[in-house]
């Protein structure tokens, strides 16, 4: 074999590696970011087993409804105070993770559509009330922006629950 035949080999044989190596690091790369969203989702359900969320959760499906802002809720709330607002920063939190991508919104949906919405419409008179106040109106923003997309995800859908909806499915085999 003489010196070009060996040098056009060399260079298909390193084009064929530069090809298998950027094949292999597009693998590596979704194989990552499947392994990111299933850490993110995971780290959404365990917020059902925090011990301050879902009492702050419940505390707030519980409170009155005319409460006229957020100095009434805290009082309210008194000592567990903490527990309550958390639900808006994790809202708040949910929703700008959403919009970045860093989650899924089909999973935030599946998990949490019920409760945000719910809490935002129970509350959304205080944080509206909140912001005249301060005059800073992005106080709980990614808390509304999230609520917001979920009611118009289910504007005019009859989406039946979970339970009726994928109740033919069977595990795989």
């Amino acid at each position: 074999m003489d010196l070009a035949t060996a040098s056009q080999w060399a260079e298909v044989i390193g084009l064929v590696t530069i090809l298998g190596a950027a094949f292999y690091s597009w693998i590596q790369i979704r194989e990552l970011k499947k392994s990111r969203k299933s850490t993110a989702t995971i780290a959404l359900a365990n917020l059902f087993q925090s011990k301050d969320w879902s009492p702050g959760l419940m505390m707030i499906f519980n409170q009155p409804d005319d409460l006229r802002n957020m100095a009434e809720m805290e009082e309210y709330h008194g000592e567990n105070w903490n527990m309550a607002i958390t639900i808006f920063t994790t809202w708040e939190s949910i929703g700008a993770q959403v919009f970045h991508g860093n989650l899924d919104f089909q999973i935030v949906y599946d998990l949490f559509s019920g409760p945000i919405v719910s809490t935002f419409e129970k509350t959304k008179h205080l944080i509206f009330q909140s912001r005249e106040h301060s005059g800073v109106e992005g106080d709980f923003e990614w808390f509304q922006w999230i609520a917001e997309r979920i009611i118009e995800f289910n504007e005019g859908k009859d989406i039946p629950p979970a339970h009726i909806a994928h109740s033919e499915w069977k595990p795989p085999k």
